[in-house]
């Protein structure tokens, strides 16, 4: 609903996709939506839920499969992070992040594949990450889930291979 995936969501169906968008407040879900009907005259689907669990993530790939007919890509941009010395990070914060970032992550592409694979169709998934090659001080709990998210999409790409699934990551940098 915001940023990045704003971005992609325009650009998306200015390209001819069907969209769905996710995310935690459903205002700026709304908006979106509301600026991608106004300017390029489509609808987009919208779901205020949390990545963090399961059975949301599950009740979405379902719906947008009801809604579509089908799902053909996923793009995984959801996430957050706060500037912090990593010293001084709570457990609910450093959970938190993870949380969303890494497991979140994962528990949508695994929905994805699972409904890919049971309904015999390819699939491609695209993880939006950060450059974490140099470490990312003050948000060290976002480079280490992220860094978990290019080596989970590592293994999972020869995993999922056989299931004509793709999966990539894309580390679009300083934005």
């Amino acid at each position: 609903g915001s940023g990045l995936g704003r971005a992609m969501a325009y650009a998306f169906v200015r390209l001819g996709a069907e969209v769905m968008i996710c995310g935690r407040r459903a205002e700026k879900l709304e908006e979106t939506a509301a600026g991608i009907k106004r300017l390029l005259g489509k609808d987009i689907g919208t779901r205020a839920m949390t990545i963090r669990d399961p059975a949301q993530v599950e009740q979405l790939v379902a719906d947008t499969w009801e809604r579509f007919g089908r799902l053909d890509h996923l793009v995984n941009n959801g996430g957050g992070q706060f500037p912090q010395p990593a010293i001084d990070y709570s457990v609910k914060g450093w959970n938190a992040v993870i949380d969303t970032n890494l497991n979140g992550t994962f528990w949508m592409m695994q929905a994805a594949a699972r409904r890919w694979r049971d309904h015999r169709r390819p699939g491609s998934i695209v993880n939006i990450v950060a450059v974490v090659s140099r470490g990312m001080p003050q948000v060290a709990h976002t480079c280490a889930a992220r860094a978990g998210v290019i080596y989970l999409s590592k293994s999972l790409s020869t995993e999922w291979a056989p299931l004509n699934i793709r999966v990539n990551c894309l580390a679009p940098g300083s934005i």
